[in-house]
């Protein structure tokens, strides 16, 4: 529990012990509230749940609740009519735990779409050359970028050759990758690269050898192409580091052209210009706070120059 939530992520200007989370997910025609209540410690090296909830359509699904030291959890059927209830282990989340059963479908529908959230600010330097296992969820700099290719080259070939096929575009050179064995269990991404004459043979480079800008772009793509059929979630921290003005805007088109065609809803972090220009008119958020304070978020910034692209009024501080 305190890796996931660490007390560092306590909010500093108050002295509460408690931490919330409420989520609202439409999935379909029924529309999901999820609450998650997390306490930590006074010495703030423990934590653990003190309420969980889900709902669907305002009918209970699953409640944990915590009474004089002791955590229940009660589980209700897909027709909302209350099922068993017994004591339950507060340091994991029951929604999170609970096997799959022929009544709780619509507990389980909730948990696979979560699966479909990615939340990640990609930073090529960190992400490892070698996988040694498949995986299916990618980590929050998505340094295990290369195990997460190998999974999905197995579960989504498709999505994985449509990918390859916009990196020609993109990347000068580019043909392919390969997965090599680098001992028991384990394997080396390689990306293959032609030179411009046709005759002579591909080069292979393994992936940490691509510049930072090259694993961007493969990582971004991928993500954009390799799952574009799933009903992805992305939430992105500045995806547009380390790539050139140039190659950005065809990605934020391509993405613009799949989100709620095969991508559930894209977000995206940035500071970068032509983001900002591109996004900021028809779907820009404005997020600002004070030194120590809430973030707040609003439609556009508060002052804006006619005539001037937002980007511009940003670098010369005329939008507060």
């Amino acid at each position: 529990m305190n890796t996931v939530f660490p007390p560092g992520d306590l909010t500093r200007w108050q002295s509460s012990e408690l931490q919330r989370f409420d989520l609202d997910l439409q999935i379909g025609p029924a529309a999901y509230t999820y609450s998650l209540l997390v306490e930590h410690a006074e010495d703030r090296r423990r934590a653990r749940i003190a309420q969980e909830q889900l709902l669907m359509n305002e009918m209970p699904l699953f409640e944990l609740r915590v009474t004089g030291g002791e955590a229940t959890a009660q589980l209700y059927h897909d027709d909302f009519t209350a099922g068993p209830q017994y004591p339950f282990d507060w340091s994991q989340s029951g929604v999170g735990s609970l096997p799959e059963r022929p009544d709780n479908k619509n507990l389980v529908a909730f948990r696979r779409e979560l699966k479909k959230f990615i939340i990640a600010a990609p930073c090529p330097v960190l992400m490892s050359n070698e996988s040694r296992e498949e995986e299916d969820l990618l980590s929050n700099h998505m340094e295990n970028f290369v195990s997460w290719y190998r999974w999905l080259s197995q579960e989504h070939q498709g999505g994985v050759f449509m990918a390859c096929q916009e990196l020609r575009k993109v990347l000068p050179g580019f043909t392919s990758f390969s997965l090599k064995e680098a001992g028991e269990n384990a394997r080396v991404l390689k990306a293959l690269f032609q030179r411009s004459s046709e005759r002579s043979r591909p080069i292979s480079f393994d992936f940490n050898e691509l510049s930072d800008g090259q694993r961007q772009l493969i990582v971004l793509y991928m993500m954009v192409f390799g799952l574009s059929n799933e009903g992805l979630h992305l939430f992105l921290d500045e995806p547009d580091n380390y790539v050139e003005l140039r190659e950005i805007e065809p990605w934020l088109a391509q993405l613009a052209c799949r989100v709620g065609d095969g991508i559930a809803q894209a977000v995206l972090i940035s500071h970068h210009p032509q983001v900002i220009d591109y996004l900021a008119g028809s779907a820009g958020r404005w997020f600002e706070r004070d030194p120590v304070g809430p973030a707040r978020v609003g439609d556009k910034p508060k002052a804006q120059v006619e005539g001037l692209k937002t980007s511009e009024t940003i670098a010369r501080g005329w939008e507060k």
